[in-house]
């Protein structure tokens, strides 16, 4: 919160400061008038004065916002482990486009024998590394939230590794979507601790809920 106030501050600052500097610059007069069709053209036109142009979204987020945004059902199955029983759950998953269609949004929803459970998910494509890039927010992490997955695809499924740390032990993940069609996939889940190998922790098996009409509208911002 205290971030976000900066951040408003900062912004009304830089908008008092523009705009003195507007109301000093400005000429008086006929001459004002005459160069406001000026003023209008160079707004028009790419670098001229006016609010910044709208990125182009990458046709990477492109392709994952046509093939993800809508509604799904989710089926998922949680392995036992050290950390957990395991058990299975039901959710439901809305996956839209984010601000300018520059990302894919996903809220998750789900319940299982170990309770309700909530996510938030943000995937993006970072041109500069040539890899997708996820944040994830959700009910159960210590943190709140976990940054630092990178995915790439291969052959038809796109895959996500990242590297952290959990109760004092290092562990490696490996998250998959596969099996991928117009109207269901599959996302599991498989994990290393202290270098030991990888075992599968989560498999979640997802059905289009939404009609053609509603998926296609979140593909839109």
């Amino acid at each position: 919160m205290k971030s976000l106030c900066r951040i408003f501050a900062t912004l009304m600052t830089f908008t008092l400061c523009a705009s003195l500097a507007v109301a000093q610059e400005k000429p008086a007069g006929k001459k004002a008038a005459g160069q406001s069709k000026q003023g209008k053209e160079a707004e028009k036109k790419p670098g001229g004065q006016g609010m910044p142009m709208m990125v182009k979204a990458s046709p990477e987020i492109q392709k994952l916002i046509k093939m993800f945004a809508g509604t799904w059902t989710a089926s998922q199955k949680i392995e036992p482990s050290e950390f957990m029983p395991g058990g299975s759950g039901t959710g439901t998953d809305t996956v839209k486009a984010g601000p300018g269609g520059n990302s894919l949004l996903s809220d998750y929803r789900s319940k299982s024998a170990m309770g309700s459970f909530s996510g938030h998910g943000i995937i993006y494509w970072e041109p500069k590394r040539q890899v997708y890039s996820s944040v994830w927010c959700d009910s159960m992490s210590p943190e709140g939230c976990e940054v630092g997955a990178t995915g790439k695809w291969e052959g038809s499924d796109l895959v996500f590794n990242s590297e952290g740390e959990m109760m004092g032990k290092k562990f490696q993940s490996k998250q998959v979507y596969t099996d991928i069609k117009p109207d269901s996939y599959t996302f599991y889940i498989d994990s290393s601790m202290d270098g030991g190998p990888m075992k599968r922790f989560l498999t979640i098996t997802y059905t289009r809920k939404s009609s053609a009409k509603a998926a296609a509208a979140l593909t839109k911002q």
